[in-house]
């Protein structure tokens, strides 16, 4: 039998499925979609991290009238849809995840645009991955938290002033990208560095032609009148503006420090989790100056890949601050990076950061967000009306937050007030609910050592029962065959839920009420006092267990 020749319709075919060349960029962009497809998963599926509930807070507190933050708040009429939306708080921070993950992908997008400028396509695709492959990047890059607004401005702007003519409309958006990243956060100012180096190398590139420099600095100038046009028209709907200034004031007291830092380990686990990135950052400064590139591309570079010594002295470069971060050190890797592929290929690279990436994306603890969802809900089962309360980031966001963000610049402001702010809170309002929600609401309220000062810690021992899972209401248990003075700080209508117990002289049983004023009073019986008449109780047990992931 002889053979006989392959149809032509089938060689055709065989052609049209070839594999893309080892060098292709086809490779990491395949990856780039992989990782991305990985990430819409995790909007729905990764625990909420307590700067997102924070971040949703001040969205809710906006559309109740009481936000009083002007600065690092613009996001509130960006997302003022977001409340309206049926379904839980958790729900709505998912619905907001796929807002940021399409700031995400403009990101990369403009990483992409800027590597262009220095390097051929596969490399420059490759940057983009190496930026979205990057374990932090990965869990985090889609959060709901100012980083990926703030990076797809700051990097649009950033690929505007390195590859767009230097005219009117590219200038004029250029400062507004700047000025709406400056209202989202004032972690802008950190990618100076970043603008100066570009600009230097458009201004050199030009041979520092006057008119050049004059368009860059028009184009600074209104960058500064934009963000303080926006912020006048911000704040002119906010209740209070004190609260905001004071607050970006004592934070950027904070942000700087001398000496170890304070998340020494969470840059080590963003190196260890980019390895291959890490590599060509440590390398990037010496292949910068060794290429032959002309000395202004390396200027700009240089200042793109300064931003990763931010956490040498930047105090808060904690696991989503490398979101922000390495998006311009992406960029300047481009020219190790071509060296790699050149000679070990594309295709290699790509598989190693894919698989590192899948291993990240594998190791997922995804029950963490079924517990913070029954929290969420428990809220409404519980209260049919809001509540002022404490809490850790805001969890709640239609109850009125009673308490400042327990982060670790939180309680540094609280240890420095030198003042008991829980009593001092609680003698001004009624605040009926307490929700342990972090280590240290838990270990105050079971008597652990914990950064609260005794008065503070004595008043939330002293005046809240626990109730269900990490919900405490205000209450007293009373053991006492002679008669007792307690102080109550919250006033209103209590319930007595088990044994006799006599108020001020006055017996009250199983299930009767009695009102109580702030104040002292004279207690007497054994039973539990709890504030409220109508509380419900979920349908459901509490799902002991973590309530957060660790970064």
């Amino acid at each position: 039998m002889t053979a006989q020749a392959v149809p032509a319709s089938v060689a055709g075919a065989a052609k049209a499925f070839r594999l893309p060349a080892a060098n292709s960029a086809a490779w990491p962009l395949l990856a780039i979609g992989l990782l991305l497809i990985m990430q819409l998963s995790m909007v729905f599926t990764r625990a909420v991290n307590w700067d997102e509930f924070w971040f949703y807070y001040h969205v809710a507190d906006f559309e109740r009238g009481t936000l009083a933050q002007p600065l690092q708040s613009l996001h509130v009429r960006l997302f003022a849809w977001l409340p309206g939306l049926p379904g839980s708080g958790v729900e709505k921070i998912q619905t907001a995840r796929v807002v940021m993950l399409a700031c995400e992908v403009v990101t990369l997008f403009a990483i992409y645009t800027l590597a262009r400028r220095f390097v051929q396509r596969p490399a420059a695709v490759l940057a983009t991955l190496l930026y979205l492959s990057a374990g932090y990047v990965l869990q985090h890059g889609f959060s709901f938290r100012t980083d990926p607004m703030a990076n797809a401005a700051l990097m649009s702007a950033l690929a505007i002033l390195g590859r767009a003519r230097l005219n009117l409309l590219p200038l004029a958006a250029f400062a507004l990208l700047i000025a709406v990243a400056g209202m989202i956060t004032i972690k802008t100012v950190l990618y100076a560095p970043a603008f100066l180096g570009l600009a230097w190398m458009r201004w050199s590139e030009d041979r520092f032609s006057v008119a050049t420099a004059l368009r860059l600095v028009g184009a600074a100038a209104s960058a500064v009148a934009t963000f303080l046009l926006l912020y006048v028209w911000h704040s002119s709907d906010l209740t209070t503006h004190t609260e905001g200034t004071a607050m970006a004031a004592s934070s950027s007291s904070w942000m700087f420090f001398l000496g170890l830092p304070p998340f020494w380990q969470m840059a080590v686990k963003a190196a260890l989790t980019a390895p291959v990135l890490s590599l060509l950052v440590l390398a990037a400064p010496l292949t910068i100056w060794k290429s032959g590139l002309d000395n202004a591309a390396k200027w700009g570079l240089f200042g793109l890949w300064l931003p990763v010594t931010l956490p040498l002295f930047y105090t808060n470069s904690a696991a989503y601050f490398y979101v922000f971060m390495l998006a311009p050190v992406a960029v300047s890797v481009v020219v190790a990076a071509q060296r790699v592929v050149q000679r070990y290929s594309v295709l290699p690279v790509t598989a190693v950061l894919a698989v590192l990436a899948t291993g990240a994306f594998a190791m997922e603890d995804r029950l963490v967000i079924h517990r913070q969802a029954q929290v969420v809900e428990a809220a409404g089962a519980i209260f049919t009306e809001g509540v002022a309360y404490f809490d850790f980031d805001g969890m709640i966001s239609r109850f009125d937050k009673a308490n400042d963000f327990l982060t670790p610049w939180g309680l540094a402001q609280y240890a420095q007030s030198d003042r008991n702010i829980y009593r001092e809170t609680m003698e001004r309002r009624a605040v009926p609910v307490l929700l342990a929600n972090a280590q240290e609401l838990q270990d105050v309220m079971e008597g652990r050592p914990s950064p609260f000062s005794r008065a503070d810690a004595e008043v939330l021992r002293g005046n809240f029962v626990p109730y269900w899972g990490p919900y405490y209401v205000a209450g007293k248990r009373v053991d006492a065959m002679e008669p007792v003075e307690e102080e109550f700080l919250v006033p209103g209508t209590y319930l007595v839920t088990q044994g006799v117990i006599a108020v001020d002289g006055r017996r009250y049983g199983h299930g009767e009420s009695v009102e109580i004023s702030r104040g002292h009073h004279t207690l007497e019986g054994t039973g539990t006092l709890r504030w409220g008449t109508d509380l419900g109780m979920p349908g459901t047990a509490w799902d002991d267990g973590p309530l957060y992931v660790n970064f």
